[in-house]
């Protein structure tokens, strides 16, 4: 999946104080959110069947369970990376 919009280029860039808080709420929120759906996904019997959902749109179409869960573990991963690199350049900000 993709990384929701941004780019390597973006995250390196200062960012305000207060938009940068918001940013990591945002994240927190993605983080929490991924979290449940790796869980759901691992919790399912073999023969439940998944959907996924085209982007932007109502439209849902069969997928196949094992892609799905990792899909969304790696999506965790990314959006556990971004925030870790966020809080470091926070921290990093504050020292100087």
């Amino acid at each position: 999946m993709p990384t929701r919009g941004v780019r390597a280029d973006d995250r390196a860039a200062p960012v305000p104080a207060h938009t940068s808080a918001a940013h990591t709420e945002a994240l927190s929120s993605k983080i929490k959110e991924q979290k449940i759906l790796v869980d759901e996904l691992s919790n399912l019997k073999k023969n439940r069947k998944v959907y996924k959902q085209q982007q932007n749109s109502n439209v849902f179409f069969l997928a196949d369970r094992t892609k799905m869960f990792s899909e969304s573990k790696n999506t965790l991963d990314e959006l556990r990376k971004e925030y870790q690199a966020l809080e470091y350049s926070e921290t990093t900000r504050v020292k100087k």
